[in-house]
C-alpha cells in the first residue's frame, strides 16, 4: 500500500466498483495531523487503505479502535500542537470508517 507524499487531510469514501464507482458511504474529511496516532495504533496511516477492499480492512481498523480506546492518554499526548485535530476526533473518524466498512464489506475504500 502506497503513501502519498504530501497530505493535508484525508477525504475517505467507500465505492462499489461493480456499480460504476457508486459511492455507498462518505466517511468525510479529517486532518492528517493525527497520522502519528494511526501509525502507532495500527502500523500505518489511513492513506494506506486507498484501493483496499472494505471487508478486508475491518480487522486492522478494529484493532486500531481497540488500541486507541485502551490507551487514551497515550494518544491524547499525540494531539497536534497546532490544534488541528485531536484524539477524540481521530478516534471518531476511524470508528466511522470501521462502521461503514462493516456495513459495506464488498466496497472499496477510496482515500483522496
Amino acid at each position: 500500500m502506497k503513501e502519498r507524499l504530501i497530505e493535508m487531510s484525508w477525504d475517505i469514501s467507500l465505492k462499489q466498483k461493480e456499480m460504476l464507482d457508486v459511492e455507498v458511504a462518505d466517511i468525510g474529511n479529517y486532518t492528517y495531523n493525527v497520522s502519528k496516532m494511526y501509525v502507532e495504533a495500527m502500523g500505518q496511516s489511513l492513506s494506506a487503505f486507498n484501493g483496499v477492499n472494505a471487508g478486508e480492512s475491518t480487522l486492522l481498523l478494529r484493532q486500531c479502535v481497540e488500541e486507541m480506546i485502551s490507551n487514551p492518554e497515550k494518544y491524547k499526548a499525540m494531539n497536534p500542537p497546532n490544534g488541528w485535530g485531536n484524539y477524540e476526533g481521530a478516534l471518531a473518524y476511524v470508528q466511522k470508517l470501521l462502521h461503514e466498512c462493516e456495513k459495506n464489506p464488498n466496497s472499496t475504500i477510496e482515500v483522496s
